[in-house]
């Protein structure tokens, strides 16, 4: 586990940092839209920011790989 959360902050590791944040960010999100259908309560605004931040997160890897062949 502790060389997993090493590998993420070096560079060239084979781990992107952007994609784990992309993708806990977006398991937090489903999180928070199971819980308030449970219990009927209206998700918190922030919900839509961190939805946002982690399709931007996800998809700039994406982009970035264009640079990567030059």
């Amino acid at each position: 586990m502790k060389s997993f959360i090493a590998k993420i902050f070096k560079s060239h590791s084979g781990v992107s940092s952007k994609r784990v944040c992309g993708v806990l960010g977006f398991m937090t999100c489903l999180f928070i839209a199971t819980y308030c259908t449970i219990k009927t309560e209206e998700a918190p605004k922030v919900t839509d920011t961190i939805l946002l931040c982690c399709m931007g997160l996800l998809s700039v890897d994406s982009v970035t790989g264009v640079w990567k062949k030059l």
